[in-house]
């Protein structure tokens, strides 16, 4: 075998193996992650003040601290890489509804308290609602840097959404979906320390570290 072609053998032989591993590593991180984000559940708080549908509150929770978790670990959202820090979880604070209702009902009203909002169509071949409402939220995060900003904003703790269904174009039905969130300082600078092992790692008093995320129930906020 002469030189150039033994060069090229090993060559093909080379990325074939950088392949091969490549592939190896990639099937392990999505194991990681898979696991990093397994388990959590919603943590709701003064729920007799709920107004909204039940089977969409989880849809509302998982989207927020689903992307949270993977903000504390490092893990890419749309090809976007963030420094591994110290996140707060969203606990749903069903007393919130009342602003984010009317958010979602007069996109003038003044709220003294940070909105996100989607609109989106339903039904038909455009899939069922709850579909809709997820596939919105990923819409939204694509197209609004500010609202991801805002649902991954390290400081926030509590939030809370509302909807609204109203007839839209003709063989589809239209969801409004407004989210607040609650007031925090601003941030000058974020635990670059990484995810909560455990609870001292979190540095709001009452701070419980779960799935990852410190969570601070009301009572000491």
């Amino acid at each position: 075998m002469n030189g150039s072609l033994y060069i090229a053998v090993n060559m093909k032989t080379f990325f074939i193996f950088l392949a091969t591993v490549a592939l190896h590593l990639n099937v392990l991180y999505a194991e990681d992650v898979e696991d990093f984000l397994r388990g959590r559940e919603i943590v709701i708080e003064r729920q007799r003040a709920c107004k909204q549908p039940v089977n969409l509150r989880p849809i509302f929770d998982n989207f927020h601290n689903t992307l949270r978790q993977k903000v504390a670990g490092g893990i890419p959202i749309n090809y976007q890489y963030f420094q591994k820090r110290l996140m707060y979880g969203l606990i749903y604070d069903c007393l919130m509804e009342k602003d984010a209702d009317k958010a979602v009902r007069n996109p003038n009203a003044l709220i003294d308290l940070p909105v996100v909002r989607f609109s989106t169509e339903y039904g038909g071949d455009k899939g069922r609602l709850p579909n809709a409402v997820e596939n919105g939220f990923e819409d939204l995060i694509v197209k609004d840097k500010k609202a991801l900003i805002q649902m991954i904003y390290p400081k926030a703790t509590r939030f809370a959404c509302a909807r609204t269904v109203k007839r839209g174009s003709p063989g589809y039905s239209r969801i409004d979906v407004a989210c607040v969130y609650d007031k925090k300082a601003e941030l000058t600078a974020f635990d670059g320390k990484g995810p909560c092992s455990k609870d001292e790692d979190c540095t709001y008093f009452g701070g419980k570290c779960q799935w990852h995320l410190c969570y601070v129930p009301l009572k000491y906020q």
